[in-house]
């Protein structure tokens, strides 16, 4: 992955599908760190790339709790639909990838991504998915993260799909050997998201 500055978490599982039977790649929006001025310079990655690994998911699935678990922790439970404790935490996790779009990461002062940021993430999204081969790709954010994500000739439009009244964002992206991959938007995890609702809307891919 040479355009890549914070490498993907992959599970132990990943590539078999795991508990899901299917590769399913979670994509996020941006780290949140001290916003260092070579943050995103891929030449300059050998300290930061493993940041998504060593300082998210595995502090996940050591059982720390910090501001942020509960956002991870809601995601999870929206695709097995009950609560979880920390053991069925890590098979989901070490079922899953985990990859944050935007590379390079907010500071305390900045926490959205500007357009230029996703821009200039492009061809770093394309690498992970063309080396991962997901099957299914659940996106974090329903505004900023459709509207700014890669279109173009290998994105396509999915049907509308309607649950409850609400229409939910969805698509395609065609991978370099030609696969192509399904993509699902949902609420960021972070706030006003209902486990229970959403498990409703992913249960329709798994």
């Amino acid at each position: 992955m040479n355009k890549v500055f914070f490498k993907p978490w992959v599970g132990n599982d990943y590539d078999t599908g795991g508990i899901f039977g299917k590769k399913i790649l979670v994509l996020g929006e941006a780290h949140l760190c001290k916003g260092c001025e070579d943050c995103g310079r891929v030449e300059n990655a050998d300290e930061c790339a493993d940041f998504t690994s060593t300082n998210c998911i595995e502090v996940l699935l050591s059982g720390e709790t910090g501001s942020w678990t509960g956002t991870f922790h809601k995601f999870e439970r929206s695709l097995v639909n009950h609560e979880t404790d920390l053991e069925e935490s890590r098979k989901i996790w070490n079922s899953l990838a985990f990859y944050n779009y935007v590379q390079k990461a907010m500071n305390g002062s900045r926490k959205s991504p500007e357009w230029v940021d996703f821009r200039n993430s492009e061809e770093a999204f394309f690498e992970v998915i063309d080396e991962l081969q997901p099957d299914l790709i659940i996106v974090w954010g329903v505004t900023r993260m459709y509207d700014l994500l890669p279109g173009g000739n290998r994105w396509r439009e999915g049907e509308p799909l309607e649950i409850d009244d609400y229409r939910v964002k969805n698509g395609y992206y065609s991978l370099a050997n030609g696969k192509e991959t399904r993509a699902l938007w949902v609420y960021h995890p972070s706030a006003g998201y209902s486990w229970i609702w959403w498990h409703n809307v992913i249960d329709t891919e798994l």
